[in-house]
């Protein structure tokens, strides 16, 4: 443990001498609304020095970001996304050398669906799940702690997820200590990341799953950037269930090790390649192996000495802006052998979507399309699953098809902080499930359809999405709807109709001060 904390040392060290940004350092969490302002005016062409396909920022990159817009140029819809976003990240007086920071956010869901996604919903009943959560921060120069504990009941009844509370229903999402100059960026904690576009899935990383501990690099040039996570998952149990509690003889201790390469040859355009492996094993642990960022494990995860089980996913996203048109698409493969031993075809991940801002009025017009392999995600061995605590760290679910179109009419100029979107979802769900048990290794690929297996559930959702946040700290949104189900549950011929809402709210309070 000595040697390997040294190690860690030794990089900080070896960056420290960067140029420093200071009380800047801070990660805007993944929750936070600000993030849809921010992609707003990058459809728009500004404040892509932020990679879009890249999340979390620190407040000293969205800072940085501000800085370069020039505000006489903005449009009236533009000056309230500028304004809201400025208010977010300034919080303290930048002359002091310190700063301390404690906020309380008081928020609640109402539905009339248990599983909070409109598009799958479960039971037909009243649900109420308030989130409060209580953060507090301080930065020193380049290094930043923050502690996070937030109370959600819907930790407790989450009907995808295992139960990931014990005492008051409360669990720590955004807690870690870390360093950042202008290159390089290093934290040890637990926080969410997001690659891909702010609201939309991800093929290998996403908000999907809670937050896991890890640590976290980021290194950046002019044109290229690496990031890599090592984190530590749930373990498994000796006969292969996932219990959140696997302490018992015979369980298997689980972990993530991930890479991202993005060349950037303009601010305009981007290419991405991505790798993620889950290791595990009796005795697994922090892996130099898999803790080295420059390692390419496309290459070498078969190799000797092989000490722990392994699931390898590879990929790559492509992402560009051209005269108002944002485009981002990314491919993964989780197999791309079929074997006799496994009879399993390729299994795949392919996600793209394309939107085009207006400016007057301001609309955004938005395409959307997802098809996620039956067998992606999954592996006959329990516990090279892409799941932590049941739910999985890339697209909800897998063995499906969705479409989805959505135009966004912001109308800050009638009403400030009121983005209006109705939109059209077209959603099939094959059989196969993202932790399913077989009764042998791999289903027989010859009789199972590479995507949409068995009797395909088809969802049509006519819907209206409503964000309303007058100011930073205040915010309600509303997803409400109306969903046509054809073999509903899986059923030849069985249909179903029925509302489907979603709605939340919340207010934010914050004390700041330094010296």
């Amino acid at each position: 443990m000595k040697f390997r904390t040294s190690i860690l040392l030794l990089v900080v060290m070896l960056f420290i001498s960067g140029h420093v940004l200071g009380q800047q350092n801070r990660l805007l969490s993944m929750s936070d609304y600000t993030y849809d302002y921010i992609k707003r005016l990058q459809n728009r062409g500004m404040m892509l020095d932020l990679n879009p396909t890249a999340l979390p920022y620190s407040y000293g990159e969205i800072k940085s970001a501000l800085d370069k817009i020039n505000e006489n140029k903005l449009s009236e819809n533009e000056v309230v996304w500028f304004e809201m976003i400025r208010a977010r990240v300034d919080q303290n007086d930048p002359s002091e050398k310190n700063e301390l920071g404690l906020e309380l956010t008081v928020a609640s869901r109402v539905s009339d669906t248990k599983r909070q996604d409109v598009l799958r919903p479960l039971n037909q009943k009243l649900y109420a799940y308030p989130y409060p959560t209580l953060s507090g921060y301080m930065e020193q120069g380049d290094f930043v702690g923050q502690f996070s504990i937030r109370h959600d009941y819907y930790y407790d009844q989450d009907p995808d997820g295992l139960d990931a509370v014990r005492r008051l229903h409360i669990r720590s999402e955004e807690s870690y200590a870390g360093y950042q100059n202008n290159n390089f960026r290093i934290t040890l904690g637990r926080f969410q990341n997001q690659w891909g576009k702010y609201g939309e899935p991800s093929a290998v990383m996403s908000t999907n799953a809670r937050s896991f501990d890890q640590i976290n690099i980021s290194m950046k040039g002019k044109h290229f950037s690496l990031r890599s996570i090592l984190g530590e998952l749930d373990g498994i149990t000796a006969d292969g269930n996932f219990t959140g509690d696997p302490y018992r003889e015979g369980s298997k201790n689980r972990f993530i090790a991930t890479h991202r390469f993005d060349w950037r040859p303009s601010k305009y355009f981007g290419i991405s390649f991505f790798e993620s492996v889950i290791y595990s094993g009796n005795n697994s642990g922090i892996s130099l192996k898999y803790a080295n960022p420059f390692l390419i494990f496309g290459f070498v995860t078969d190799n000797y000495p092989k000490n722990d089980e392994h699931n390898l996913l590879i990929g790559g996203m492509v992402w560009g802006f051209y005269q108002n048109l944002s485009y981002n698409m990314q491919f993964m493969l989780d197999d791309f052998e079929h074997t006799e031993d496994f009879g399993e075809p390729i299994t795949f991940t392919y996600l793209t979507s394309l939107t085009y801002a207006l400016n007057n009025p301001s609309i955004d017009l938005n395409l959307e399309f997802e098809a996620v392999a039956y067998q992606t995600y999954n592996t006959h061995q329990a516990e090279g699953r892409y799941l932590y605590l049941g739910r999985s760290m890339a697209t909800p679910t897998n063995d499906y098809i969705k479409l989805r179109l959505t135009p966004d009419f912001y109308l800050d100029q009638y009403l400030r902080g009121l983005k209006v979107s109705p939109y059209l979802a077209y959603y099939v769900q094959g059989e196969q499930v993202i932790n399913q048990e077989f009764n042998r290794r791999y289903p027989d690929g010859s009789v199972i359809d590479v995507i949409l297996t068995g009797n395909e559930e088809k969802t049509i959702r006519g819907g209206l999405h409503v964000l309303y946040q007058p100011r930073s700290y205040l915010w309600f949104e509303l997803d409400t709807g109306y969903n046509n189900f054809q073999n509903r549950s899986h059923v030849q011929g069985q249909s179903d109709s029925r509302f489907v809402t979603i709605f939340k709210a919340g207010v934010r309070f914050g004390l700041y001060g330094g010296n």
